[in-house]
């Protein structure tokens, strides 16, 4: 039946074809690219029915030209299927489109019907029967994949459309399912744009319309010579109308899929510049490392308020090498215990940038805790199992500490690097923060010992003359006294004299370190030959000893004798700290030596009671033990101080401390 209302319409669809295809150059997806060779599939169809409807001379070319249309019509309707449920399965290693395996047999079927037969028998009839049902066991499958649409709803439209189709085969109607294949690709296009888009906007109900009046259409003309001419007409113009409306709706929603994503980005670049004016208003001060870690808390408040993310923990590295929590925020005080017991665990490698990163082209990794997680560990019960992990990085590169971050804010938006930027550039800060911090304390302490060296140098000075006097007279008195009482008295006095004596010689080696001599020497050795001179002591009061020393340990530079003195210092105060336990509590001391980074590490510890306050804990006047422990302690951190080391006191749970002595290889 003639009909020009087709001319307009091929017109208008090339002229919106024009703008799609600026549209595409403009913003290059896969997704226009896809709608735009359907839109010209479809055009293709609607030229070539035009055609063969008015020109009589090409009736010859009848065939050919309806295969071609035919096939193009069908090959739009799997194009715009597959744009919008892009589901995947793997063969052979290849991830494969369900619109392939699909599109095939539909494509073959169209061919057979309009190049070979359109009244199959025999064994051609069993072909289409074949790649009918080819079709339908693709698009089962495909539609129990999960996706935008309800896995039901996608079983029950192709049931429907698979059991529609026997009654005809029955009947040797091979045309029928050709057209129901079309119209259910239209029909579940129709609701995938519903489903993906989600939103009421003029592009979403002009596609949504455009391909149910593609879809409806075909339905009613399968017999086309019993359908009234003014229905068909109808009809006809229904359809040709849906290809026009779904050209101007995909337009319409690719416009507004840039609008709504240039919107995106203003919000986020907004919500990233005023993060940074937060961080940015915090001052990081602080006098040491311990008022630094103290304040951790507020810090992590500051980014789960301006962050992305709800739950922020901060780890920093101990002296022993471990990583532990020293703040938090959005999270409980189990959920914060638990974590602290399994970052304990954390090696230094699992925060470094690898393959498993928290956003592409960020430095922030997706840290998977399950392999460091031990029965007992109640992450998993508390849902936490996987974190991102922002690392402070030291001037040599080693994870000085970790911003670890969880509960993100708004699940349905990926992260992006532009999300974790303020966060990486925060944590350089903090890392700068507390090396300052570190360097400060350091500064402080190097005072304070100046200080305490130059009182014990004057104290020394000081009370050396009238102990002189009084031990010279009190020897007097222990020879001219006989036996007894008074002279049990002055033998007392004599003890406590020499006693105070050889506290104040030690007093004076505050400050009368010098590096002459100073040698390369091995610590293996002097560590042994410690272990020998206190063996008697661990075995006479059943104190058991470990010794743990990395095979060729690598020799320090520095005076030998000055280094032995240190290790005495420390031993003495291990034995007597396990000394002060009960009988019935278990005694133990153990020396561990490793090489670190250029640096030898020696850690001398004990299972009694801890330090009150580990950090003065070498602050010999009020260090909370006995003035020769004191002394003894704060003479180790002068000598090591004096060979240009560190010394830290750290405390155990539940019990147990340890002093750990870091110095420079040769």
């Amino acid at each position: 039946m003639l009909d020009n209302y087709q001319i307009p319409a091929i017109a208008l669809i090339a002229a919106l074809m024009l703008a799609f295809a600026y549209l595409h150059l403009r913003f290059r997806s896969v997704r226009t690219l896809l709608w735009l060779l359907a839109l010209g599939c479809a055009e293709i169809q609607s030229i070539q029915v035009w055609l063969v409807s008015h020109y009589v001379e090409l009736a010859a070319l009848a065939a050919p030209l309806n295969l071609a249309g035919e096939s193009a019509r069908m090959l739009s309707t799997a194009l715009f299927l597959g744009s919008l449920s892009p589901r995947t399965f793997r063969f052979r290693g290849f991830e494969v489109l369900y619109v392939i395996p699909y599109t095939i047999p539909v494509l073959i079927y169209s061919g057979l019907y309009y190049g070979v037969s359109q009244h199959p028998a025999g064994y051609l009839f069993f072909v289409y029967c074949a790649l009918a049902l080819w079709a339908a066991t693709a698009g089962f499958f495909w539609g129990l994949q999960k996706g935008p649409i309800p896995v039901w709803l996608n079983l029950v439209i192709v049931s429907c459309a698979s059991l529609a189709c026997i009654p005809q085969f029955l009947h040797g109607n091979v045309y029928w399912p050709l057209l129901l294949a079309e119209s259910s690709n239209m029909l579940v296009t129709a609701l995938l744009v519903i489903y993906v888009f989600k939103r009421f906007s003029p592009g979403v109900v002009l596609s949504t319309a455009g391909f149910l009046a593609w879809a409806i259409p075909p339905l009613f003309l399968a017999q086309p010579a019993t359908s009234p001419g003014v229905v068909a007409i109808i009809l006809i113009r229904v359809f040709v109308l849906g290809k026009v409306l779904v050209a101007m709706g995909l337009i319409l929603l690719v416009l507004e899929d840039e609008v709504d994503k240039n919107q995106t980005a203003q919000r986020r670049e907004r919500r990233v510049r005023l993060e940074l004016e937060a961080y940015a208003r915090q001052a990081l001060t602080a006098r040491s490392l311990e008022e630094f870690d103290r304040d951790s808390s507020q810090l992590c408040a500051m980014i789960a308020q301006h962050s992305r993310f709800t739950r922020v923990a901060m780890l920093v590295r101990g002296a022993s090498g471990s990583y532990s929590l020293v703040g938090y925020s959005g999270m409980d005080g189990a959920m914060a215990g638990a974590l602290d017991h399994v970052a304990q665990r954390l090696p230094e490698s699992c925060f470094l940038p690898g393959e498993s990163l928290l956003a592409p082209d960020s430095a922030s990794v997706d840290l998977d805790l399950n392999p460091w997680l031990s029965p007992g560990d109640d992450l998993e019960r508390l849902r936490l199992t996987r974190v991102g992990a922002v690392a402070m990085f030291g001037p040599d590169n080693t994870v000085e500490g970790v911003l670890l971050l969880a509960g993100l804010r708004i699940p349905q938006e990926n992260l992006r690097s532009d999300d974790l930027l303020p966060l990486e550039i925060l944590a350089g800060r903090l890392q700068a923060a507390r090396a300052q911090a570190m360097m400060l304390g350091k500064l402080i302490e190097s005072e304070r010992f100046a200080g305490v060296g130059q009182l014990a140098t004057n104290v020394a000075q000081q009370l050396n003359n009238p102990l002189t006097v009084i031990l010279g007279y009190a020897a007097l008195l222990e020879e001219s006294l006989p036996p007894g009482q008074d002279h049990r008295g002055a033998e007392a006095v004599v003890a406590e004299a020499r006693r105070m004596k050889g506290i104040l010689e030690r007093l004076s080696g505050f400050s009368r370190f010098t590096t002459d001599r100073f040698i390369s020497f091995s610590v293996a050795d002097l560590i042994t030959d410690i272990e020998q001179l206190h063996r008697t002591d661990f075995l006479r009061h059943s104190i058991e000893f470990r010794l743990s020393s990395e095979p060729d340990l690598p020799e320090i530079f520095g005076n030998s004798h000055q280094i032995r003195q240190a290790l005495m210092h420390a031993m003495r105060f291990a034995i007597e700290s396990a000394l002060r336990l009960g009988p019935t509590e278990h005694k133990a001391v153990r020396v561990e030596a490793s090489s670190h980074d250029g640096r030898v590490q020696i850690l001398i510890g004990h299972s009694g009671h801890g330090f009150p306050n580990p950090e003065r804990a070498f602050d010999s006047l009020s260090s909370g033990f006995s003035e020769s422990t004191g002394i003894g302690l704060g003479l180790c951190a002068a000598i090591v101080r004096e060979h240009r080391g560190t010394i830290t006191a750290v405390n155990y749970e539940p019990t147990g401390a340890a002093v750990i002595l870091d110095l420079p290889i040769s």
